[in-house]
C-alpha cells in the first residue's frame, strides 16, 4: 500500500514539475516573440519613413525597391499575422515608386495613400 502511494506521489510530483517547466517554456516564448514583435516594429517604422524624390527618379525607384524588399523580409519574421499583413501591405505600397510613377503629382498623391498603410503598421506594432 505505501509503495503505491509513494509511486502516486511521485507520479504527481513528476507532472507538476513537468506542467512547470512547460508553463516556463510558454512564457519564455511569449517573451521572445514580444522581443522579436518589438525589434521588428522599430525597423519596419524605420523603412515605413521612406520618403520619395522626384529630383532622382533612378535612386529612389532602386531605395523603394530595398526597402520593399526589407520589409517583405521583416514580414517572414514575424511572429504575429496582423503584423505580417501590415508589412506586406507597406511593401506594397512601396513597390509602386518606380520610374515610370514618379512624377511630382504621383508621389503627392502616394504619399497621401502612404499614411494610412504607416497607420495600419502602427497598429498593428501596439
Amino acid at each position: 500500500m505505501r509503495s503505491r502511494l509513494a509511486t502516486v506521489l511521485a507520479a504527481a510530483a513528476l507532472l507538476s514539475g513537468l506542467t512547470a517547466c512547460e508553463a516556463v517554456t510558454n512564457a519564455t516564448s511569449a517573451a521572445s516573440n514580444a522581443t522579436d514583435k518589438a525589434g521588428i516594429c522599430v525597423e519596419a517604422l524605420k523603412l515605413a519613413n521612406f520618403t520619395p524624390s522626384a529630383q532622382n527618379v533612378e535612386k529612389t525607384a532602386e531605395d523603394a525597391k530595398r526597402t520593399a524588399d526589407d520589409l517583405t523580409a521583416l514580414a517572414e519574421k514575424s511572429p504575429d499575422a496582423a503584423l505580417r499583413e501590415a508589412l506586406n501591405d507597406m511593401s506594397d505600397k512601396v513597390s509602386e515608386l518606380t520610374v515610370p510613377n514618379l512624377d511630382p503629382t504621383s508621389i503627392t498623391s502616394w504619399a497621401k495613400n502612404k499614411v494610412d498603410a504607416v497607420n495600419t503598421l502602427s497598429q498593428a506594432c501596439l
